[in-house]
């Protein structure tokens, strides 16, 4: 007898990136199981964090805080994240699964810790929800991180194009996707963080322009790229990768902003970041044969960087809007089918990726409102 094919799931995924810059939060219909199943974002929510952001920001750059501070700063973000994926879901305010990423407050390998408490969510809407997606790949001896590869070859793979997704967030981070889908193309899969990107240029416009974020790129477009402060955040940089891990706590590049916004006018230091970034990512790129680069990432709304990275790939880049997957919505797709990855019990980081032990441990902790009779499946 032939067996029914699996009803369609509604997955959300929601993610708090290292820049601060909100709650993404992604509905998502997931067609199929395991390594076979497809995604389809249905709708993108971008959530303010509102005060919780100075306070996040307080814990991720080490400052002392007790143990009820961490543990009300969890709650809250548990409640905040409630909220947005309120919105995502409306009206019939269900899913069948939630998956959270939380927020990254410190990443040194072995120690890693993504704040959030999940109670919140799986209280108000009743879902399995699956969390802490990074700790049994670092148990395993891997990095944690790159944690997104795996998902975007179920989002982006093709049969004819060598691709090179480009996530332009706190910290630049690529995966490399082999074009087919013959043999084993999870093992062709290469993925690795670069450089800080949004961290330090967000560090540059909050110390020297007075705003969050150069908007559009447009302090940069107006300064002029300084040669040798270029090649002395370049050096930086170089030396983060060639470390072969990835990047997290005290990999921001700050002092680099703090020793050259003194001799530096605010646009030059602004567009000598930008050139320093695209650079590294040119670089980096260089060494694999790809044949498209695709940007995604709140990065991806700085004009100025993106047109620097197309000059230093030699190639055109293309926004992963024209993919279907918005840039600013990515991460939080990703999250989704990392989410449906973990129910089916499929590993969800690579090992010549993270560098863990094979085979790659299944991830994820398990919020289960209704206790084992739901379990993963």
């Amino acid at each position: 007898m032939k067996s029914k094919p699996r009803p369609k799931r509604l997955v959300i995924g929601a993610m708090t990136g290292t820049s601060l810059d909100g709650i993404d939060v992604a509905a998502t219909e997931i067609d199929g199981t395991g390594l076979d199943m497809r995604a389809n974002l249905l709708r993108h929510v971008t959530a303010d964090l509102g005060p919780l952001r100075d306070e996040l920001h307080r814990a991720a750059q080490q400052e002392p805080m007790t143990a009820g501070q961490f543990a009300g700063l969890a709650l809250a973000l548990g409640e905040q994240y409630a909220d947005a994926i309120g919105e995502a879901v409306r009206p019939t305010n269900r899913s069948d699964l939630i998956a959270v990423h939380g927020q990254t407050i410190v990443h040194r390998p072995p120690v890693s810790w993504q704040l959030i408490n999940p109670a919140p969510i799986a209280a108000r809407f009743g879902c399995p929800v699956v969390y802490n997606l990074r700790q049994a790949d670092i148990a395993a001896g891997g990095q944690g991180a790159p944690i997104t590869p795996i998902a975007d070859w179920i989002l982006f793979r093709d049969r004819l194009h060598r691709r090179a997704i480009v996530n332009l967030g706190g910290f630049c981070n690529v995966t490399i996707l082999p074009a087919g889908r013959s043999g084993k193309p999870l093992e062709q899969v290469r993925g690795f963080d670069i450089c800080a990107c949004n961290l330090v240029l967000d560090a540059v416009a909050r110390q020297t322009l007075g705003t969050a974020y150069d908007q559009g790129g447009g302090a940069a477009q107006c300064g002029a790229p300084h040669a040798e402060a270029v090649q002395d955040l370049c050096a930086t940089f170089r030396r983060q990768r060639s470390e072969h891990r990835s990047l997290g706590t005290e990999d921001e590049a700050s002092d680099w902003v703090a020793q050259h916004k003194i001799r530096l006018p605010p646009n030059d230091l602004a567009a000598t970041a930008v050139e320093a970034v695209a650079e590294c990512i040119g670089e980096a790129l260089a060494e694999y044969d790809v044949d498209q680069v695709i940007i995604a990432g709140g990065g991806a709304h700085n004009r100025t960087l993106v047109d620097a990275i197309a000059e230093h790939c030699h190639q055109p880049v293309r926004l992963s809007d024209e993919f279907g997957v918005p840039i600013q919505a990515r991460e939080a797709l990703a999250m989704a089918v990392l989410g449906a990855l973990c129910a089916d019990g499929i590993p969800i980081t690579l090992p010549q990726v993270t560098g863990c032990t094979e085979p790659a441990p299944v991830a994820g902790t398990w919020c289960l409102p209704h206790g084992l009779a739901w379990a993963p499946r």
